[in-house]
């Protein structure tokens, strides 16, 4: 028999009297010295371990989720660029079968009849569950970057929107370029400069054979050449176009025609005056000029006599197509340009000069 604490009571199977003179056992007696033993339990800890794992699970479940819409919404972009792209194909193909049609005919328009989509410069379409939209530019329109002159470079770049300094690096950058000296301009760059960039290269020193070869030359970047959208005063969003559209490799002639000149290239011409290289480029847009006589007798500001020379109404049968086209309800574009050459009667009704599937889509992504 042991005895517990200083009370020298025995743990038996009788127990001290209890109140009123009764006796009990050891698990009924209510003191401090009671012998209940507590109820011992895991569900607390079971409990958090679920809660756990269902945290667990739903994050799993969260993720698989996730990739699942991110992988549904790349196929889906990925059908869409298809479908642009060939859409952009078809809408070349249509574009070129108009010029062709439009060159072979034998009546010609009158005067009070309107334009077509030729004529204006733009044809759009649809094709599949695509839209198109392909912009048309008889090289004509341009200006030759092999030949043309300093004053008229000059005048270019500014007027596209290139402020100096960078101006003036461009303009002699490019003439140092086309050279074949090594004497650097003031503001340009020869072999030194671009033996200094990675990856080094030389200077041409000779004639451009794609008007691509400018993203070589110091200063320019991809916005001075293809363009960029900005914000107007009024909030709009605006897209201003680059070198790119306004030079050629493919032009041999002087004359510039007017009914696909850009308003930069009319207003680069010696001695043109503003007003009226905007009045001219309004006009031709909403009704092309006949010939040079129309010109000098419905534009209301005078052309000094330097300005006639360089003005043509004369196609050159070589044509910029730069078509855009996306998917109905989706914002994934496809831009294609091309440069085709008319040659009818030949066994080849057209030749591809150029053709470039990677073009930045500047005016998908505006601000």
């Amino acid at each position: 028999m042991k005895t517990v604490g200083s009370g020298q009571w025995s743990v038996g199977s009788e127990t001290p009297a209890l109140p009123g003179g009764s006796r009990g056992t050891a698990s009924s007696w209510p003191g401090p010295f009671s012998a209940v033993a507590p109820v011992r339990t895991d569900s607390g800890v079971i409990l958090i371990a679920l809660l756990w794992i269902l945290t667990a699970l739903s994050v799993i479940a969260l993720s698989f989720a996730r990739e699942s819409f991110v992988e549904v919404a790349a196929a889906r972009n990925a059908q869409s660029l298809e479908s642009s792209y060939f859409s952009a194909r078809a809408g070349i193909a249509a574009t070129i079968y108009q010029i062709f049609q439009k060159r072979l005919m034998t009546t010609v328009q009158q005067s009070d009849q309107t334009p077509d989509p030729i004529d204006l410069g733009v044809v759009s379409g649809t094709f599949g569950d695509a839209e198109y939209r392909v912009d048309i530019q008889d090289e004509s329109g341009k200006i030759n970057i092999n030949t043309i002159s300093e004053q008229q470079l000059r005048a270019l770049v500014e007027a596209s929107g290139i402020a100096k300094p960078d101006s003036d690096i461009i303009v002699d950058s490019i003439l140092d370029w086309r050279d074949i000296d090594t004497q650097m301009r003031t503001n340009g760059a020869e072999d030194d400069y671009y033996k200094t960039l990675i990856p080094p290269y030389e200077a041409k020193d000779g004639s451009l054979k794609t008007v691509e070869e400018l993203l070589l030359v110091r200063g320019m970047t991809a916005d001075y050449f293809y363009g960029h959208p900005e914000l107007a005063q009024d909030g709009s969003v605006t897209y201003r176009y680059g070198l790119s559209r306004y030079l050629t490799v493919y032009s041999t002639r002087s004359q510039i025609n007017i009914n696909f000149a850009a308003l930069p290239v009319l207003m680069s011409i010696p001695d043109m005056p503003l007003q009226a290289a905007k009045w001219i480029y309004d006009r031709r847009r909403a009704k092309p000029f006949k010939d040079i006589v129309e010109v000098t007798n419905d534009t209301p500001y005078p052309l000094g006599g330097g300005v006639l020379p360089y003005l043509s109404t004369i196609q050159a049968g070589v044509y910029t197509l730069t078509a855009s086209a996306h998917a109905v309800n989706s914002k994934a574009r496809r831009i294609v340009r091309t440069v085709i050459s008319l040659t009818p009667g030949q066994s080849l009704q057209y030749q591809t000069l150029y053709w470039n599937e990677n073009i930045p889509d500047y005016e998908g992504n505006t601000p």
